[in-house]
């Protein structure tokens, strides 16, 4: 049969099944599946068919096949999932959703059955990670956020889930620091309380500056500036002092291995040309590193005792899966690093510079350049767009390292520590499939 009659002997099929001939109609799809026996469209019909009756077997037996014919076509499996919950399988159908959702973990409609799955199963905390996931997914690709980008038949169980967002992250994340503020007083993080109600979108927590665009969480209150004074840590002086045992091991350290990995970490599909660009040789940027997102690399810190030493001694922005975010920056003759925006101005950003060629420099757009010297400390927020270049033939070598914002309090500190992991957990953990500095 070639595909031309077999799309016209199936549209007679369907005619009969919706005429109500259901039995002439089945009887044409099985005829169908004799020379087609994996053709999706024929299997889900005759599944359709037997729900029609209430064989839930028969639909599920069908369902499967289709599904083991296209294995990577999500609306059927959607209606599987669906037709097993219907069924009273919930169990079986979350298991087919998380399945689907590791491999697809874009498909925010699978996300939405999840969590109605797993509340009607009781499982109240996975039904709102399931729906955080389907809520911000859908509405970052510009999807269901009023009833204009919202399916009808989904308006009532979307403003469902967006309202369980709402309040179960609301209380999550106050909860992330609850224990403290008993401890210190709830008078003390008043400007954390502010800073997230904020990032719940409670009032309008844009920065006062429009130049200064956090990614991902602004705290209002602080001082607002491109640059800070890197003396309001009390350990500043301290790292300065070290700078001729640092740079002598970055040094070393460099002649040795020649090449660092690359710095860069950029979104799946995004180009590298979006973040590094320049006329040299072979424009990069490296690291080595002595931690990234929270993860210490002891074996760079052994072969760099002293400067290990001083990082340890002094106090670090720490938040697991985090920070700190600590390194030799390496950026390469003719490399210029384009313009981007840090994630939050809870932390700021400092610079030990180590090897400092001519015609080097860190630019904060419209807020100025700086031009590093080699043994002088500088720090910045970089949440106001910034970029920098090596427009020099050798090489630049900072150390660069996240450091807290000097203007909170030890108390914010650590709700803020607490809050942010808290923010990351909930945002990660159901994440069945998986801006620089």
């Amino acid at each position: 049969m070639s595909i031309s009659n077999l799309q016209e002997r199936l549209g007679q099929a369907h005619q009969l099944a919706r005429d109500g001939d259901v039995i002439r109609a089945e009887l044409q799809y099985l005829e169908i599946l004799k020379l087609w026996p994996t053709d999706p469209e024929t299997l889900s019909a005759v599944a359709d068919l037997a729900l029609r009756r209430d064989d839930g077997a028969r639909a599920i037996e069908f369902l499967q096949r289709a599904i083991q014919a296209q294995p990577k076509d999500l609306p059927l499996a959607m209606r599987y999932a669906e037709t097993l919950a219907s069924l009273q399988h919930t169990a079986q159908a979350v298991k087919v959703l998380e399945t689907l959702l590791a491999g697809t973990p874009g498909f925010y409609p699978g996300w939405l059955l999840l969590g109605c799955l797993r509340d009607a199963s009781g499982d109240g905390s996975g039904a709102l990670r399931a729906w955080y996931q389907a809520v911000t997914r859908s509405q970052g690709a510009g999807q269901w956020l009023d009833t204009d980008t919202t399916p009808p038949h989904l308006i009532n169980r979307v403003a469902h889930a967006v309202e369980r967002v709402r309040t179960g992250c609301r209380e999550l994340l106050f909860n992330s620091y609850e224990k403290l503020r008993q401890e210190v007083g709830a008078g003390k993080l008043d400007r954390v309380d502010r800073a997230l109600t904020g990032y719940l979108g409670e009032w309008d927590a844009s920065p006062m500056d429009a130049r200064q665009r956090p990614k991902v969480f602004h705290f209002p209150g602080l001082p607002v500036a491109p640059y800070h004074d890197p003396f309001l840590h009390s350990w500043a002086q301290q790292l300065q002092s070290s700078f001729t045992e640092i740079r002598a091991e970055a040094l070393l350290v460099w002649q040795e291995d020649q090449r660092f990995g690359d710095f860069l970490e950029h979104p799946p599909g995004a180009k590298v040309q979006d973040y590094l660009q320049g006329d040299g040789p072979r424009p990069s940027w490296e690291a080595f590193f002595f931690y990234r997102h929270g993860r210490r690399f002891d074996a760079n810190h052994l072969r760099c005792p002293r400067t290990s030493e001083v990082l340890e001694s002094i106090e670090l922005c720490r938040i697991a899966g985090q920070a700190p975010e600590i390194c030799f920056s390496v950026l390469s003759p003719g490399s210029h690093i384009m313009p981007h925006y840090g994630v939050t101005n809870t932390r700021l950003v400092m610079h030990l510079p180590l090897i400092v060629p001519n015609d080097c420099a860190l630019n904060l757009i419209d807020a100025g350049q700086h031009v590093w010297q080699e043994g002088k400390l500088m720090m910045f927020d970089d949440t106001f767009q910034h970029e920098a270049w090596n427009r020099s033939d050798k090489t630049r070598i900072i150390l660069l390292m996240d450091c807290w914002n000097p203007h909170l309090t030890q108390d914010e500190r650590l709700a803020v520590k607490h809050l942010i992991e808290a923010i990351s957990d909930f945002q990660n953990l159901d994440q069945l499939g998986q801006g620089p500095h």
